[in-house]
């Protein structure tokens, strides 16, 4: 029976000593997958960070192209009021000449 437990006890020391080499190559094992599912997670978060910024970018670069056409048509919108006010002034001027004709060419047939 002595012998019987011997045996017993060495194969479960054996054992465990098996599981205990085991088991520092399995957190290891376990610690670097961890470290690389933590490293696919930053890559990932950094490919979503880069493209929420080109997009960022993107829409920034299209909100000054606009704003840069909106102001050209300002301009262009302001060049053309200009130019009716100039034309309406030259059309009031023409028309106060010729109310002036006008009663200058009363006035003459009058004093006829």
């Amino acid at each position: 029976m002595k012998k019987f437990l011997a045996i017993l006890t060495g194969a479960v020391l054996l054992a465990s000593a098996a599981q205990a080499q085991t088991a520092p190559a399995d957190t290891a094992q376990a610690r670097l997958q961890m470290q690389q599912q933590r490293t696919a997670d930053a890559k990932a978060t950094l490919a979503t960070q880069k493209d929420q910024a080109t997009a960022s970018s993107s829409a920034v670069s299209d909100t000054k192209a606009q704003m840069k056409e909106q102001k050209r048509q300002l301009k262009e919108q302001q060049l053309a009021a200009k130019q009716a006010r100039t034309q309406q002034k030259a059309a009031k001027q023409a028309l106060q000449e010729e109310k002036r004709r006008t009663r200058a060419a009363k006035a003459a047939t009058k004093v006829s």
